[in-house]
């Protein structure tokens, strides 16, 4: 009785190392993100290693409150970017120091992985929500 025992226990511990694995992830680090980045509508980042970045298709809705004159349209910028731990993941801040809508912006760009249960092992990719949280994202995949 006292092997069945210790046999379940057994089967219990292995299973749930496999589920720890399976949830398990990596971190991204500042070292993934210098390179171009790109999304499927021909949006781009080219983040420099020296923390500068340009960019070139990005949409107004990410940096500006949407106005009349900023509607439906697309800008290039360039300006520094920054590798932090947001409010649950870790992002990339772009931050515009110049604007081809002579505006400038800053907001965060996410990080998930591709694989993992939770979007947690790389590849990377960083995206925006598109409207609420949870919704649809606009995604730039590392080229």
């Amino acid at each position: 009785m006292e092997r069945r025992q210790q046999m379940k226990t057994i089967n219990v511990i292995v299973i749930l190392s496999f589920l720890l694995q399976a949830c398990g992830g990596q971190l991204p680090t500042q070292k993934d993100v210098p390179g171009k980045w790109e999304s499927a509508k021909g949006s781009e980042f080219i983040f420099n290693e020296n923390g500068t970045f340009t960019a070139k298709s990005i949409p107004t809705e990410f940096g500006f409150l949407p106005s009349d004159s900023l509607q439906n349209i697309k800008f290039d910028g360039v300006g520094k970017w920054e590798f932090r731990k947001g409010n649950s993941d870790w992002e990339v801040s772009v931050d515009f120091d110049k604007t081809s809508v002579d505006k400038t912006c800053t907001f965060p760009l996410l990080i998930a992985g591709e694989k993992g249960i939770l979007d947690n092992k790389p590849p990377w990719y960083l995206f925006v929500w598109k409207g609420e949280e949870g919704g649809e994202r606009y995604s730039f995949r590392k080229q």
